[in-house]
């Protein structure tokens, strides 16, 4: 289920799925269309060329970090912060 996942990274070919439960799901598998399926859907947010995060899961926003519910670090991309500060506040939003 989308929901138990909390952020997708992709390392040379693989692409890692991080899920609540702790599990990681390794794929062979281009990145791009990953990120196309998933950004279909408001909760997720790509933060870096190689991160797509599920928004639900964020705990701090910092200038250069996600960090995750999970204690999990992701980066953000140089210059991304306000957008993805922006999109979390309006997600917040309309979750209410």
């Amino acid at each position: 289920l989308l929901s138990n996942l909390v952020y997708v990274e992709v390392v040379g070919r693989n692409v890692f799925y991080y899920l609540v439960s702790g599990n990681k799901i390794e794929c062979t598998e281009p990145f791009l269309p990953v990120c196309e399926k998933l950004q279909k859907y408001v909760r997720f947010i790509k933060t870096h060329r190689s991160y797509i995060i599920n928004m639900q899961y964020i705990d701090i926003i910092g200038n250069n970090t996600l960090i995750m519910q999970n204690q999990s670090s992701v980066p953000i991309a140089q210059g991304k912060a306000r957008e993805i500060k922006e999109k979390y506040l309006a997600f917040q939003m309309e979750d209410e």
